[in-house]
């Protein structure tokens, strides 16, 4: 053994994880789960990703974090998150239970968070497994990802995952439940800057400098490292500025207060009114004693924090204050996992991607709202291509799926040209999109399959006179 401490080796049966308003259920009959055509398989330790606070030792995967940095709430336990590649199944699934075989020391815990791809490409929120349960799935799905969430001790020493198995069926039929309401929910949170260049997010994100991401006090809606599964959009008043940017850490204060749900879906402080975090509450209305979820008594109200770049240059901000933020994800499942290129090259990774514009009449503007990022390009159609280009790179070849975001308005073209080429200079299909319709999201070009290198999307203003492209962003997953 590597330390002294007590430990107790035990076979956990953790819950499904799925329930978006549905009760948990007890688990169904052994001969009902074969009858309904259970799926079981087992995780592979040494293919998931996580940070280097997790090592990999003969008596299993260990999570070691003590030189992480503490957030400015100071948690005296750290979590950490150790994620497997999504897989998919033969069979659609809407119940899911899991089994962890863990040494788990006093202080310590093991957790299993897991999500379905719903239909449209994107994924559900993150369910956690708590106890021996099974819980069902709203709509059933084929493509699943699992999440370990290991909780240290006080003194930065962890659990001991040696196994990771999972058993899925489908028990549903007839019409299925939606998974969120039609509409983005929106609501007036106090914002808090992060801070912390240097330290790593709960999704293993390094902090740099002028950095662009928001922290939640749930990781339901936390998404993967460098994805951008789970985003906001964040608008400050006082400037008149907004940003669309990802969900890269939990916090501040609480770690279980997705407050964006309703009572039936929400983690904890099912009391609350919808859309009012639980430090807010605590620090308002005296709620809960006036303290966290962790016992301690909150200094703000904050229901978000948010890095360094969204908060002084994006928004405008000095100081701590209230914005409004919209939580996308909660319109029908959010944006799928992809690279994300910009407009504005300031965002983006340029050894991954970046744009690149060609003559004098592309301009940035924030005239119409729905803009990914900071900023949208918009320009006038004419009889030139002179397009604006977003390339990205692929180490792999690989079938990749290419989006675009653009700002709707009367003043578009219904017929803006779309080229995509790949890295060998083959054109592989011109689609033409009505940017008058569909603003403020991503709208799906078409699936293509790509060679290594340096591919690209390029926007053409060649369009009638009169009317105008916008080249926003665009994702390829």
């Amino acid at each position: 053994m590597r330390a002294s401490w007590r430990s107790t080796l035990m076979a956990v049966m953790l819950g499904a994880v799925f329930a978006e308003g549905v009760a948990a259920a007890e688990p169904a009959p052994e001969s009902l789960r074969q009858e309904a055509g259970a799926q079981r398989w087992t995780e592979n330790l040494s293919e998931g990703t996580g940070t280097s606070e997790f090592v990999g030792t003969r008596e299993g995967l260990r999570y070691e974090p003590n030189a992480v940095m503490r957030r400015p709430e100071g948690l005296s336990r750290l979590t950490g998150l150790f994620e497997f590649p999504a897989r998919t199944l033969e069979q659609p699934v809407d119940t899911f239970r899991p089994r962890v075989q863990a040494a788990v020391g006093l202080g310590q815990g093991v957790e299993v968070d897991v999500r379905v791809r719903v239909p449209g490409g994107a994924w559900s929120e993150w369910r956690t497994a708590t106890g021996d349960e099974s819980v069902r799935l709203p709509r059933a799905g084929t493509e699943v990802q699992v999440r370990l969430a290991l909780i240290a001790d006080e003194r930065g020493r962890g659990p001991v995952v040696q196994g990771v198995e999972l058993e899925g069926w489908r028990e549903g039929s007839g019409t299925e439940e939606g998974l969120q309401t039609l509409a983005p929910l929106t609501y007036r949170v106090y914002a808090t800057r992060e801070g912390l260049v240097g330290g790593t997010t709960a999704n293993g994100h390094v902090i740099k400098s002028n950095d662009r991401f928001v922290a939640l006090p749930s990781r339901r809606g936390l998404a993967s490292n460098g994805g951008s599964e789970y985003q906001v959009r964040v608008c400050y008043s006082k400037t008149a500025k907004c940003a669309t940017t990802s969900v890269w850490d939990v916090g501040p204060w609480n770690t279980k207060d997705d407050y964006w749900n309703p009572s039936s879906v929400r983690e904890m402080w099912k009391t609350l009114p919808q859309g009012k975090p639980e430090a807010q509450a605590a620090y308002q209305d005296n709620f809960n004693g006036g303290l966290d979820q962790f016992g301690r008594r909150p200094s703000n109200p904050a229901g978000i924090d948010i890095a360094d770049g969204t908060f002084w240059t994006d928004l405008g901000m000095s100081n701590n204050d209230w914005v409004d933020v919209t939580y996308l994800w909660t319109s029908g499942g959010g944006s799928t996992t992809g690279l994300v290129i910009d407009s504005n090259n300031a965002n983006n990774d340029q050894t991954k991607g970046y744009i690149q514009l060609a003559g004098t009449s592309w301009a940035s503007s924030t005239n119409v709202a729905g803009y990914y990022g900071t900023s949208y390009l918009v320009s006038p159609g004419a009889a030139v291509s002179e397009p604006a280009t977003f390339w990205f790179y692929l180490s792999a070849a690989g079938t990749k799926t290419v989006d675009a975001w653009w700002t709707a308005a009367s003043d578009r073209s219904t017929a803006a040209p779309f080229i995509i080429t790949n890295a060998s200079g083959t054109q592989l299909a011109n689609v033409k999109v009505n940017q008058t319709l569909n603003g403020a999201r991503w709208n799906t070009l078409g699936t293509w399959s790509f060679p290594a290198g340096w591919n690209k999307v390029q926007l053409s203003r060649w369009v009638t006179a009169g009317t105008y492209v916008v080249a926003d962003a665009i994702q390829v997953r």
